[in-house]
């Protein structure tokens, strides 16, 4: 299986919050049982941004991002990113579910809940961490 990692869920890697365990250990089970956990390229500007805002080490975003298989943006994720999704979609999370789609993505883990919605709309499902 292939479950996309968008940013509102690897930031809960990157920094404490109440799911932050959660996440962690439903992402390494993941790993574990050999599904590919993939992500964007965007999220190395994310993840880099969010621990620059909350004075974390650089490193633990590159640890977050050693985890998973970061897949190259291309032209045509840029173009189907401005009209997927429904028009109430961020432009970074339509790029996410841009790449999610191009790679055959079988689920998306998120905590956006217009992401999570823009999902539904094109029969991708989100995965509940819940229980992990």
């Amino acid at each position: 299986m292939i479950v996309y990692l968008e940013t509102s869920a690897a930031a809960k890697l990157l920094k404490r919050e109440p799911e932050s365990a959660m996440v962690r250990e439903f992402v390494a089970q993941l790993i574990d049982d050999d599904h590919l956990v993939v992500t964007g390229r965007i999220l190395e500007t994310e993840l880099r941004r969010v621990a620059l805002r909350q004075g974390i080490e650089q490193a633990k975003a590159t640890e977050v991002l050693a985890m998973l298989d970061v897949l190259e943006h291309d032209q045509p994720q840029f173009r189907q990113a401005g009209t997927v999704g429904g028009d109430q979609l961020r432009s970074l999370d339509a790029l996410h579910l841009s790449s999610a789609l191009r790679v055959g993505a079988d689920a998306m883990i998120t905590f956006d809940d217009r992401l999570e919605r823009a999902c539904e709309l094109v029969g991708l499902p989100v995965l509940s961490v819940a229980g992990a």
